[in-house]
């Protein structure tokens, strides 16, 4: 995430949701451990937490237009928002995340009442599962950190293109 934050730095938007993510990524790391020891709510506070990351690439401009009266780079980036197919792989990886802490929610809470003797998707496949989509998620935000800066570059000189020719067409009128 650092090295995706320090190449995509004149991207605002990426930088936006980079700051955004790694906020997350923090608090999650500071309470994983004590979520770990909640048994198998932990599971449960897994999946809550995936709905936090899709929240933040789903909703990442009406995050900034409530900050953006505080802040002027929230107001840039509300300003010169766009949404890019890496951010929508990341929802994918994000939504595939939530599909498998679901399901090993789901397993454990049957293993619980008695309706399975055992738990193979916790055993076998959740923590594989998981690994690959952790690979998967790095790899499109450097894959995003390395595509958006000079898509940000072009979208601000099409905006300003635009705003001097309004400006010129406003003058002609006058």
């Amino acid at each position: 995430m650092i090295i995706a934050l320090l190449v995509s730095w004149k991207s605002i938007n990426t930088r936006c949701l980079l700051l955004i993510l790694a906020t997350i990524e923090f608090i999650d790391t500071i309470t994983a451990e004590i979520a770990f020891h909640w048994g198998s709510y932990y599971y449960l506070w897994a999946f809550l937490n995936c709905w936090v990351y899709v929240y933040a690439v789903f909703a990442r401009r009406l995050i900034v237009s409530r900050l953006q009266k505080y802040s002027q780079f929230c107001k840039d980036v509300y300003e010169h928002f766009y949404f890019t197919k890496q951010e929508g792989a990341l929802l994918f990886i994000y939504f595939s995340y939530v599909i498998v802490t679901f399901i090993a929610l789901v397993e454990l809470s049957f293993y619980y009442l008695d309706l399975i003797d055992k738990v193979p998707y916790l055993r076998h496949v959740f923590s594989p599962l998981l690994t690959f989509f952790c690979l998967m998620e790095s790899i499109v935000i450097l894959w995003l950190a390395t595509r958006t800066a000079p898509v940000d570059e072009h979208v601000l000189a099409i905006k300003h293109a635009r705003k001097v020719r309004r400006n010129n067409h406003s003058d002609r009128r006058k």
